[in-house]
């Protein structure tokens, strides 16, 4: 019976002691989930204004885009990017204003400009001044890296982008401004030391990390 007893104790114990060392696992695990979280951010922007640019279909039959090259420090999630544009319902030139309804795309690049995913949104009214956001498809997840973010349409008209221009023009360290005279199909050209205004929303890609935190430890607890 004493044998038994004692039995009993040391395995008591050693539950005991498995259950500290998940506990202390976790914690551990959490924190470096924490640390990593910090470390990537969810939001990268610049926010320099100072000028317009020309943003669709031009008086000489150009078809001019307008973006951003952004680095990202960490494999994440694109949620969306966000643009200014100035629609002032006037026609520049012989060129129309854009007008509510119409449609402006994003292209995602890669560094060597090949088409990743795209996301769209419509002007929401005759006359605009502010930021328009674009929307990616959900849970699109890519590698660390250089991207290009190449703002275009298709209609035949024109409206304009705020970019960096006068005393700041290079406020964000990370890219350059981009730019095309024939839309989507490009070529797209850098602009060293120039920069569009834009907000890019991520989110970090932790898939991994919150499988092993929480699916696997609590599985051992089951």
């Amino acid at each position: 019976m004493a044998a038994l007893e004692k039995l009993e104790g040391f395995n008591m114990l050693n539950s005991i002691l498995l259950r500290i060392s998940l506990l202390a696992l976790s914690i551990v695990l959490i924190a470096s989930f924490a640390t990593s979280a910090q470390a990537c951010p969810e939001l990268i922007e610049a926010d320099c204004m100072g000028g317009t640019a020309w943003f669709g279909l031009r008086h000489d039959g150009a078809v001019v885009g307008q973006g951003q090259t952004a680095t990202l420090i960490c494999d994440s999630a694109v949620l969306s990017v966000e643009f200014m544009f100035v629609v002032n319902g006037n026609p520049n030139v012989t060129i129309p204003s854009m007008v509510a309804g119409d449609e402006i795309h994003v292209a995602l690049l890669d560094a060597d400009g090949n088409l990743m995913t795209s996301a769209s949104t419509a002007l929401p009214t005759d006359i605009f001044d502010g930021w328009l956001e674009f929307v990616f498809p959900a849970d699109f997840v890519v590698p660390a890296g250089l991207y290009q973010f190449a703002a275009y349409t298709t209609v035949e008209r024109q409206c304009a982008m705020r970019f960096a221009y006068g005393d700041v023009t290079d406020c964000y360290d990370g890219g350059n401004r981009i730019a095309s005279l024939n839309g989507l199909e490009g070529p797209w050209g850098w602009s060293d030391g120039n920069d569009i205004p834009f907000r890019l929303h991520l989110s970090e890609n932790l898939v991994a990390h919150e499988n092993l935190a929480w699916g696997a430890i609590k599985g051992l607890y089951r």
